[in-house]
């Protein structure tokens, strides 16, 4: 009895720390998230974010499916010794979709320390996912805060993801 409750006293400490915490012992690059395109949506009460790659390119795509304007701050993607983090604040408007240029995943693998930054050389970047679908991927995490500046007694929320690089085997 006294065995599983080490092994999960140990898996406890060391498998369960939040990517926030990650995020924050590395040394971050600033950037400027760039709005590449808006367009209108249908309010579903809902805010959601995904990281999308296009070649090498990378996208964030926010879907601000409130009533209200967001206000998106923060803006974490952060490789295995650095993070790249989103300069300023950006306000979004209700009932849109807006996409946002965010670091190239090859300034991306320049978060990723020398042994990951193999891939980068001995594979082709496939795409971006939220599950690996490749043996040869690396984990990328991301983080965001954001809030709802004309609401009253707004708390600011977040979204964290792990996703993938994956490159061809």
């Amino acid at each position: 009895m006294n065995k599983i409750a080490y092994v999960l006293l140990c898996l406890l400490l060391t498998g369960c720390q939040s990517i926030d915490s990650k995020i924050a012992d590395l040394p971050s690059v600033e950037f400027d998230p760039v709005i590449s395109n808006k367009s209108e949506a249908y309010a579903d009460g809902k805010v959601t974010f995904q990281l999308q790659s296009s070649g090498t390119d990378v996208w964030l795509v926010v879907k601000n499916g409130a009533r209200d304007f967001i206000e998106l701050s923060e803006i974490n993607i952060a490789g295995s010794r650095c993070t790249y983090l989103g300069r300023g604040k950006q306000l979004l408007t209700p009932s849109s979709v807006t996409t946002l240029r965010v670091p190239t995943v090859g300034l991306l693998g320049l978060c990723y320390d020398n042994e990951d930054q193999i891939n980068f050389i001995n594979h082709p970047f496939k795409r971006l996912t939220s599950k690996p679908d490749e043996k040869a991927n690396l984990p990328i995490l991301f983080s965001i805060n954001y809030e709802f500046p004309g609401v009253e007694n707004s708390k600011k929320l977040q979204d964290s993801q792990t996703l993938y690089l994956n490159f061809s085997s």
